[in-house]
Formats: structure tokens, sequence, C-alpha cells
């Protein structure tokens, strides 16, 4: 409710002359959208009557300044790609700062408008009334509009985003994080409210400086670092470490890689494999063997998680984390199928085999689900046929196929290969009309 009030009642508490601003302003610049024109237009008013007032005037110009240079500033450095809902949503809160002046300088024109009309025509009374009516009745405009979506009271979706991911990896673990997603919001609960403390949290990106390094070196004696910064474009240096060397000086520990790893440093790739668990990524040596039975008992409903797919705004951290819980759940099935087609031999076909049924288990336990899951169960059937294995009906295969090739293009009807998945569903029905009218013809 902080946040509703300071972007309201500053339009006329400014005209107090409150020494300072403390309120918060945070995440409600949307708040700020019905309230646009009046806002603006008191802000204009601000600044007309405050060029003619000595005690005003130095205030309103320097948040002028403040405001003109910022939005500059920040609209030539801005290089995130505003295409993607979620980019968007994250320039648009960087335009909280510029809200603030606005609203401190639409305060200082309600105020002077005030003191013009009561010096002009009497009555200051009713002009000071008619000033907390018009304040009062924008906030309940806010209020009423607004409270609803801007009530994030209940909201934990990114708390139990990073319990989960916490919860699911073994004890000493080392996780390296990437991006904001995973790294704050481990971050918080490993240093703020003490969650699993027998783990340790590398920030990928912070290791490249020689200060990170140093720092969590001494809050971390387990962990070892083979130089002083790493640098994925020269780790070769003499000072600085590639990946591949900090995975060799780590094991003795398991090491989890949340979300995924930067393609600058492959060096990795030489002497470890990646095996999905869950949203992150297991990090093994090279020459350990992988049983895939065993991996997908293992990582099968490996988060509590319960939230529905697509439930949240597309422009907010919550449906960044449901999404990547949701796909989360395919991983191990995927990782099968990428294996299996670069397998020969009768692995190819029990790998292929086992990743048709995970992804059949999962698509056949959800109603509404990532669209992405039919394609990749279409396409698990089709391998699966052509692998030969005597499991399975091919008529059941080639339906199975055909079926989720078009749910897939009913919910991504714009996806570039279209016309190659109708071309194959024409295809794979072909076949299946082939092998019945076989069937009927055989005695």
């Amino acid at each position: 409710m902080a946040t509703l009030v300071s972007e309201c009642v500053l339009l006329y508490l400014s005209a107090l002359e409150q020494p300072a601003w403390e309120n918060e302003l945070a995440q409600m610049d949307h708040c700020l959208a019905d309230l646009s024109l009046p806002v603006l237009v008191l802000a204009g008013i601000g600044l007309l009557l405050s060029a003619w007032d000595r005690t005003c005037r130095s205030v309103s110009w320097l948040l002028t300044v403040m405001l003109v240079v910022y939005s500059l500033f920040f609209a030539w450095r801005a290089n995130l790609d505003i295409s993607r809902p979620l980019l968007l949503g994250v320039v648009e809160r960087f335009w909280l700062q510029s809200d603030a002046a606005v609203c401190v300088l639409a305060g200082l024109g309600l105020s002077r408008a005030h003191t013009e009309l009561e010096r002009r025509l009497g009555c200051g009374g009713v002009w000071k009334t008619t000033g907390w009516v018009l304040t009062t009745a924008l906030l309940a405009h806010m209020v009423h509009t607004n409270h609803r979506e801007c009530d994030q009271s209940t909201n934990s979706v990114v708390e139990r985003f990073g319990r989960e991911l916490l919860a699911s990896v073994p004890r000493d673990s080392i996780i390296l994080t990437r991006g904001d997603l995973p790294g704050n919001s481990l971050r918080y609960l490993y240093y703020c409210e003490g969650v699993r403390p027998d783990v340790r949290l590398v920030d990928q990106e912070m290791m490249t400086y020689t200060w990170y390094v140093a720092k969590l070196a001494q809050h971390h004696p387990g962990v070892h670092f083979p130089g002083r910064w790493w640098d994925p474009v020269h780790p070769e240096g003499q000072d600085t470490f590639s990946l591949e060397q900090f995975l060799s000086h780590n094991t003795q520990r398991d090491v989890f890689a949340c979300i995924g790893l930067p393609e600058g440093d492959p060096s990795w790739e030489r002497s470890f494999s990646r095996w999905p668990m869950g949203v992150c990524d297991y990090l093994v040596p090279i020459q350990r063997q992988f049983h895939p039975e065993e991996w997908a008992h293992h990582t099968h409903n490996i988060y509590n998680w319960s939230e529905p797919h697509n439930s949240f705004h597309p422009a907010s951290w919550e449906r960044v984390a449901n999404e990547e819980m949701w796909q989360a759940r395919m991983k191990t099935a995927f990782f099968l199928f990428d294996l299996a087609e670069r397998m020969q031999g009768e692995g190819k076909a029990r790998l292929f085999k086992l990743s048709y049924t995970l992804y059949k288990e999962i698509v056949e336990a959800h109603s509404d689900y990532p669209p992405n899951w039919d394609k990749n169960l279409a396409l698990a059937c089709e391998r699966l046929l052509r692998s030969g294995h005597q499991g399975y009906s091919p008529d059941s295969l080639l339906t199975c196929s055909t079926q989720h090739f078009s749910l897939y293009l009913e919910k991504e009807p714009t996806d570039p290969q279209a016309p190659a998945i109708r071309s194959a569903i024409t295809h794979l029905l072909k076949e299946r009309d082939r092998l019945r009218q076989s069937r009927r013809q055989t005695p």
C-alpha cells in the first residue's frame, strides 16, 4: 500500500514541503498509467508557475534536468530486445525513477495552482479542499482500478522456485548460477533466510571478476579456484582459469549449473558430461557411466510444483519461473532422445523407447501444457517406429505422431517449421493408410 500512496499522495503532500521522500516506488509503474494525463498536466503547471517563484524554481528545474538526463541516458544505454515480453517489462520497470520525478513536479504544480487561485480569487479554504478532494479521488481511482493487479502480498512463486531448486541438490553441492532468476532467488534464500547452508553458491558471470573470486574464496573455503578469475575468452592466461579447470579442482563435490552454461567456454566438454536434473544440469566426469533408467527414475517428479501452465503475465519473472518448472518435467526425456540420435545399435532403440515412455507419461498427466511437448512426443513416436522396436504397434505410433503434430500446429500455427510439419503429417498418414490396407489384404 505504501507504493500506491507514494505515487499519488505526492501530488498534494509535496505542497506541505516535506523534508524527505522516503516512500518506496517499487514495481508499480503500470499503476500510474490511468493517471498519466492529469499527472502530466499538473507537472506542466508546476514547471510554468515555478518559473516565476524563486523558492521553487531551483527544485523544479533540478527535477526536470534529472528527468531529461536520466531518460536520454537510459534510452541510449538500453540494449534489451523489447520484442520479448519479459525484457519489455524489465525496460518498463526502469522508468520508475522518471515517474517519481514527474509525481513530485505534479505535486508542486498542484501546490502552486492552489496558491495562485487563492491569491487571485480568494476563498483559500475552497481551493485547499478542492486540492485534497482531487488527490483523494485520483488515489481512490487508482486503488479501485489497479489494486487487484498490483497486490503481490500472496505471490510466492519466485521464492518457491528457489526453494525447490535448493531442495533438489545433494548435500554439500556447488551450484553455478546464471542469470537474474536463479541467482537472486537462490542468494536471497541462502544468505538471508539460511536455506541449505551446506551448499555453495557461485555466480558464473561474477566469477569473471577478480574481487568476486577473492571474496568468495574467503567465505567458501571448500570451493577451489585455480586462478584469480574465470576468463571464458582467454582461459589460458597466467592468472585466469577455464570452466574445465574449475570443475577439475572441485571433483570432491557435486556441481550443478542453474540455468545453463555460457557458450564462450566449451572447455568443460573435454572432461565432463551434463546430465539434466530439473531446471539445473549435473556436471559429472565424462568417464562416469550413465544409466538411463536409473536417471529417469531419479529425476521423475523432482519438484513439487502445482502452478498451472501459462498462468502469469508474460512480462513477469513469475512467468519465467513457472515456464522453467514446466519445461523441467521433460528435460530428461529430451536428453535421452538427443542421446539416442547420436547412437547406433540396440542402445538406440532402448533410449528412444524410454524417451517416448517419459514423454507420453507427462503429456497424459496434464490437460494444459507447453506446445513443444506435443511436437517432442510426435518426434519420439516417429523415431521409435523407425528404430524397429517390437514392443509397440506401428499403427498406434503413427497415429500418436500425426495426432500430436496436429495438436502442436493448432497451438503454434506461426512456427517457421509449420510447412515441414504438415508435410510430415501427410507422409505419416499415407504410411498409416498403406499399413492398414496391407493388413486388410493379408489373409
